[in-house]
């Protein structure tokens, strides 16, 4: 058999497991359409290409435009857009130039980050010839400070560590304290401006998960939250954002870790994404009845201050190619099951103070 089609049939027989796993929240989940209160969603993508008559085309505007209109329906008042981290040649790569004139239509409805197509494949390149040479230094920096020049409010999405979890989805890895990656955080420090960091916690050597498959994924994980901590204490002014708390495809991002991180980096900060059916349960932060964990709602409650809601929904033009299963579903059920007090931090205060928007 062809190992693209048992590649196909491996990830329908995962995602049909895990939907048992998530169907508890089907009921719950019914009404879960919008957030209970206007919120600052943290992180999300639009997707502008459209598979046209045998072609790849480009409705950026259409995407921005339906992207305002999901949002008026969630109760979404301003969100964060970027691009995703692509690796190097990918098809359809794109970064904020694409987005930017359209985002502009709607003032004060987004704040774009850069670096996803042009930060991150040079990260991967980097990786893939094993040096980085003062010359990449250079150049890593120059298309760094141009997009802080076009007004990025941060950069991303950067990843570490990106599992594949199907069919045309990409793996990735580098080691957090890539030398372009700790470049990367004096610039941000420099310029007041956020990183968002997309990375599976790995905590000691370990063999891949069941659900994932090798190749494009590695065969042994790699431990890397020694080298995660050597990027965020690297440079303490440097915002770091840790993307898509309870979603975890490694098993490893529990609690206990997060908090950990959380009592020694000031700097660390986490966008929360709720996801069952392509992430292991052993981290789920809701519970059976489809209430939040006790100790998800401890973990929240000891750091009010550091968490805000990250859908990392990819929003399309009508008819378009929208990427991996909806997230905002469990996301939203767990912010409106949040108390009022969290409500406002997590939809309001948090991510007003580290996007740094006024009016919010």
């Amino acid at each position: 058999m062809d190992m693209k089609i048992k590649y196909i049939i491996f990830s329908v027989c995962f995602i049909c497991l895990f939907t048992s796993f998530a169907v508890f929240s089907a009921d719950k989940n019914s009404s879960d359409t919008k957030f209970d209160i206007p919120v600052i969603d943290g992180h999300n993508h639009i997707n502008g290409l459209f598979r046209g008559r045998g072609r790849m085309e480009e409705r950026y505007q259409d995407a921005v435009s339906e992207t305002i209109r999901k949002m008026n329906q969630a109760n979404i008042k301003t969100m964060i857009v970027m691009p995703p981290p692509f690796p190097a040649g990918h098809r359809g790569i794109y970064d904020v130039d694409k987005l930017i004139p359209y985002l502009k239509l709607y003032p004060g409805r987004f704040k774009v980050f850069g670096g996803g197509g042009t930060l991150n494949p040079m990260i991967n390149e980097a990786v893939r010839i094993g040096k980085t040479t003062n010359e990449m230094k250079a150049q890593f920096k120059k298309a760094a400070l141009k997009l802080v020049e076009e007004g990025v409010s941060g950069f991303g999405e950067m990843t570490a560590e990106h599992f594949s979890l199907g069919p045309n989805h990409n793996y990735q890895g580098a080691p957090p304290d890539h030398p372009l990656f700790l470049l990367l955080a004096d610039i941000a420090a420099e310029n007041n401006l956020p990183i968002d960091f997309h990375m599976e916690a790995i905590t000691k050597e370990k063999p891949l998960p069941a659900h994932l498959k090798s190749p494009p994924n590695p065969k042994t994980l790699k431990p890397n939250i020694k080298a995660f901590e050597t990027l965020i204490g690297h440079n303490p002014k440097a915002v770091i954002i840790w993307a898509h708390a309870g979603w975890d495809n490694s098993g490893n991002r529990s609690v206990r870790l997060m908090e950990e991180l959380l009592k020694k980096y000031p700097n660390l900060y986490m966008s929360i994404k709720v996801r069952a059916v392509d992430s292991l349960p052993v981290n789920y932060p809701l519970d059976k009845e489809g209430d939040i964990k006790e100790e998800w709602l401890e973990l929240f409650r000891k750091f009010p201050d550091r968490f805000f809601i990250g859908c990392d929904h990819f929003y399309t033009a009508p008819g378009g190619f929208r990427i991996g299963p909806d997230s905002m579903p469990e996301t939203i059920q767990l912010f409106n099951r949040l108390p009022s007090d969290l409500q406002k931090k997590f939809g309001i205060e948090n991510p007003s103070a580290i996007f740094k928007l006024t009016n919010p």
